[in-house]
């Protein structure tokens, strides 16, 4: 394992991995926004982009909030996560550069002075399921920007900043995001047998496959170790008591069910866009979703195709 030296070869090093990449995600705690354009300048597979952005990160600049019209304008999803703290770039889920440098001048060297910080980086080229798992979940916990949000740190960071240092809590209260649900609500992994494949037998056909399955775990809250009967136990009832299931499934109630473009036009209606790790249309990710409630409701559920089209209803 070869490690990259800030004030040497760390800054072009990133630059390498970062412009190679097709589907990019950034973990760090402390953007800056200069720092953050000349590390994309060459890089057209960025995402999505986790930030700390802590009130008291942004009082003090550690990060900055104008990364947000910047991420808006480049078609990068931004998210707020107050527990991160790792530093890594991963590539499609599979290989990560990883560090101890945030996204500043001082932490790349760029532009290059003799006042750098001294930091270390790496690259692990094949990351393992639990490693996949483990970045699945930070995504979970983690709140999407959205012109919303972003307006209420402007509105509430000059106030916060008056007040520096004599309050001891400075958090920024934010309201609702725009919609109730991400898209990546949904269970990805395109049926539940080849989740309990993945997860018993590490056996998986190909990448997407496999971010698949860490995604709906990560979503579902399973760790790995469990038997696979309790896995299957706690994943009906993680799956059930789901916010997003528990809202789609009052569609069913009273009725006679929801057919399948009533239920794009509800997901479409209640969840936020995010990068995924799959290509799938919406139209896929509802055939999932149905596959995955007549599956774990064991019963309870049924699809047919009155007039040509899917209807899942519940089962008298």
């Amino acid at each position: 394992m070869k490690l990259f030296k800030n004030g040497i070869n760390l800054h072009s090093e990133l630059i390498d991995f970062t412009s190679k990449a097709e589907k990019l995600f950034i973990f760090v705690p402390y953007i800056k926004l200069n720092a953050l354009k000349s590390l994309l300048d060459d890089c057209s597979g960025c995402v999505a982009i986790f930030v700390r952005w802590d009130t008291k990160d942004l009082i003090a600049g550690a990060s900055d909030l104008e990364i947000y019209p910047y991420c808006k304008e480049r078609g990068i999803a931004l998210f707020r996560n107050k527990r991160l703290h790792l530093k890594a770039f991963i590539e499609n889920y599979k290989s990560c550069f990883l560090g101890s440098a945030n996204i500043s001048a001082r932490a790349l060297n760029h532009p290059e002075s003799n006042h750098y910080n001294y930091e270390l980086a790496t690259v692990v080229d094949d990351l393992n399921i639990e490693d996949r798992l483990y970045f699945s979940i930070i995504e979970q916990e983690s709140l999407l920007i959205t012109d919303n949000i972003y307006q209420q740190f402007v509105d509430q960071l000059p106030e916060k900043k008056a007040a520096f240092p004599n309050e001891d809590e400075f958090a920024i209260s934010l309201n609702t995001p725009d919609k109730d649900f991400l898209i990546s609500s949904l269970p990805l992994t395109y049926n539940v047998d080849t989740l309990y494949r993945v997860y018993e037998r590490m056996d998986y056909i190909n990448e997407t496959e496999l971010n698949c399955v860490t995604h709906d775990l990560a979503l579902y809250g399973l760790p790995f170790g469990l038997p696979m009967d309790k896995l299957k136990n706690n994943l009906k009832d993680a799956f059930f008591n789901h916010p997003f299931i528990k809202a789609f499934l009052t569609n069913l109630i009273g009725g006679n069910g929801i057919y399948f473009g009533e239920a794009k036009n509800w997901v479409f209606d209640n969840c936020s866009n995010v990068p995924l790790p799959c290509r799938w249309e919406l139209r896929e990710n509802i055939q999932i979703l149905y596959q995955w409630i007549v599956k774990l409701g064991e019963g309870k559920y049924a699809i047919d195709r009155p007039n040509h089209s899917e209807r899942l209803f519940m089962v008298n």
